[in-house]
């Protein structure tokens, strides 16, 4: 058994990037003992640093407007790089379930600060969204322009300064090393963004049409060639409705579970590998518990040794 890797689970309780607020109870939704136990059956260390506090950072009915939220956001974002950041600095591999995806910018930030390893940090993104909107363009965005969908142009340089430098004020995260898989919904201004600047994305057609497996291969090999880190951010809006009915964001059709699941299996044990990110687990709209236990199998199966 594996007895060198210790995962910290970190709870990002915030709704605060989005209009819905209810992803925030996504982390205290979750079973710790189960998951903890999960991960220790298979020889990892593991703790529960549980929740960082943010959904009582302010009153939702008085935050009634991005620009409320964004002081808000930018508090909770700012305690999760930090928290992100001190694991991976101190050998601990970082799990961090939210909460809306605006929760990336923390987690990458931290990450690829803690890894020492800011534009040779390598990202495998599972989305059914690009997230990739500027500040500039973001008033075009399907969910309203709120702050969950401009995560990528943030980590990427490309963002509102505030969000762009939550952790420092360099660049997070390389485009040539980012990879997004499954997206279906999305604004041509998204679009343009990853193009021109060199952000592989692998559409749900795209996926369909060549497997799982042989995109995954590559963006696997795009996040960790010319790196010396990388991770894995897990949307679970990326996934069909059948499977993880229980998000903020859904799209219906996406990626298939059965068929994910088998080849992420084992991520956590590869060289460079530095944290694992799964957002916009809304426990409100879940039906019999199908989407925790999704969570569940992601984790156990990304520290489960090949």
């Amino acid at each position: 058994m594996t007895k060198n890797i210790h995962a910290e689970i970190i709870g990002f309780d915030s709704g605060w990037g989005c209009r819905d607020y209810g992803c925030e109870d996504g982390p205290s939704a979750l079973e710790a003992d189960r998951i903890l136990y999960a991960l220790r059956d298979k020889g990892v260390q593991a703790t529960w640093r549980g929740e960082l506090g943010l959904k009582r950072l302010e009153n939702h009915a008085t935050c009634n407007t991005k620009e409320k939220t964004l002081p808000v956001l930018l508090e909770g974002l700012h305690r999760l790089s930090s928290c992100v950041r001190q694991a991976v600095e101190e050998n601990r591999v970082p799990v961090v379930i939210g909460g809306d995806h605006s929760s990336a910018i923390g987690t990458w930030s931290g990450a690829a600060i803690g890894a020492k390893a800011c534009e040779k940090f390598g990202l495998i993104w599972l989305d059914a969204h690009l997230d990739s909107h500027t500040y500039a363009t973001s008033s075009t965005g399907k969910w309203g322009g709120w702050w969950h969908g401009q995560p990528v142009s943030a980590i990427t340089g490309n963002g509102l300064p505030a969000l762009q430098n939550v952790g420092g004020t360099m660049r997070k995260i390389s485009p040539a090393h980012f990879s997004i898989i499954g997206a279906h919904s999305f604004e041509a201004a998204e679009v343009e963004y990853d193009l021109v600047n060199g952000i592989r994305v692998y559409t749900l057609e795209e996926v369909e049409k060549r497997g799982f497996r042989t995109v995954f291969a590559e963006a696997l090999a795009r996040a960790t060639k010319g790196t010396s880190a990388f991770g894995l951010t897990v949307d679970l809006d990326c996934f069909q409705g059948l499977d993880a009915p229980g998000v903020g964001t859904p799209e219906g059709t996406g990626l298939i579970a059965a068929e994910v699941l088998p080849i992420i299996q084992g991520i956590a044990h590869k060289a460079g590998f530095k944290a694992l990110e799964i957002a916009e687990f809304n426990p409100h709209n879940d039906v019999n518990g199908k989407t925790r236990l999704l969570i569940e199998k992601l984790i156990a199966g990304a520290f489960t040794k090949d």
